[in-house]
């Protein structure tokens, strides 16, 4: 410690050196008696030694003390929690920056525990749920019922519920797991009806498109299975009759959209500003027992990694209408 304070204060040291030599010119130059020259000097050298002895010993009590605490602790990151702010300004600016990044790596850690916790009910909440088509099966296996809609039907909730929980580990991962490229709605529109085509057809829906000849930027992958997602849920809240689905297109200055329109039994007024938060289900979901709150989160999530807008209006009894927004982005069109 002594000698790397030495060392920093070289410079001055120098400095102060050469003012001296200076003065002692100046002083034999203005015929100033040696005596008064050298007490000046002694005066002057004896103030600046005390000033740097007190600076020194200052510093080596905050230092030490700084450095057997950071070794005694196991999360060094609240070092700042442990030592006393120094007079000494240098100190002062340390302490302020250990402060702030402890704060830092605190929110950071409590954010990721937040996160874990959040997956761990997620994951019993889906062990919960993909375990009834799994018993369902093995029911149906046991009495030999080889009835292959309803077997197809539950192997199709067995594979929503894995698709489920992998984009939603997606969607959390912190390494970017999509890529943008221009796709038609179209395209992406028949693929989504298409991978849901038997519960479409064994619920009866009406499929009608219009104006979907457009492209945007976009993973498909990621906005199949928000498309999937939508349309489960419209065949989770559909009428007993007249069961409707309609996927159009609409092109504005800035914003490309997409949407899906239902004539199922609505979302309450009450609920609808609550539709994209985790595990909300809402007065329709306590009707429904395959409703889990977790498809239309994991949707906002995945559009939010996107840049992508969603958002949902409806009226009871008489529609749902799901818009997804796509950015038109002049970057990748200059590229291509």
């Amino acid at each position: 410690m002594k000698k790397e304070f030495i060392r920093e204060k070289l410079p001055v040291i120098c400095g102060y050196v050469c003012i001296v030599f200076c003065m002692i010119l100046l002083g034999i130059g203005m015929k100033i008696p040696y005596e008064y020259i050298v007490f000046v000097l002694f005066i002057i050298t004896g103030v600046l030694v005390c000033v740097g002895m007190r600076e020194y010993l200052m510093k080596r009590s905050f230092y030490r003390n700084f450095l057997h605490r950071i070794t005694m602790l196991d999360k060094k990151y609240l070092i700042s929690e442990m030592i006393e702010t120094p007079a000494f300004y240098e100190g002062q600016i340390l302490c302020d920056a250990l402060y702030e990044i402890g704060k830092a790596m605190q929110e950071k850690i409590m954010d990721m525990e937040s996160s874990v916790s959040e997956f761990k009910e997620y994951i019993e909440m889906w062990i919960h749920e993909v375990k009834i088509p799994i018993s369902n099966m093995m029911l149906m296996n046991y009495n030999k019922n080889m009835d292959m809609e309803k077997q197809k039907l539950q192997l199709m909730r067995l594979y929503y519920y894995v698709e489920q929980i992998l984009f939603y580990a997606r969607a959390d991962a912190p390494q970017k797991d999509y890529l943008l490229k221009k796709v038609s709605l179209e395209t992406v529109v028949n693929k989504a009806v298409i991978e849901n085509k038997d519960l479409l057809i064994g619920n009866k829906f009406q499929i009608e498109k219009e104006n979907l000849g457009i492209e945007v930027y976009t993973d498909s992958k990621w906005l199949e299975f928000i498309l999937g997602q939508i349309v489960n849920n419209s065949v989770k809240y559909k009428k007993a009759d007249g069961a409707y689905l309609k996927f159009f297109g609409k092109e504005e200055k800035n914003i490309i959209w997409l949407f899906i329109e239902d004539h199922g039994i609505g979302v309450e007024k009450s609920d609808i500003g609550r539709v994209f938060e985790k595990s909300f289900t809402g007065k329709n979901g306590r009707r429904v027992k395959e409703a889990t709150g977790m498809g239309l989160f994991i949707c906002k999530k995945l559009c939010d990694k996107m840049g992508h807008k969603i958002f949902i209006e409806s009226e009871k009894d008489n529609y749902t209408r799901v818009g997804i927004g796509f950015g038109r982005n002049r970057y990748y069109d200059l590229e291509n």
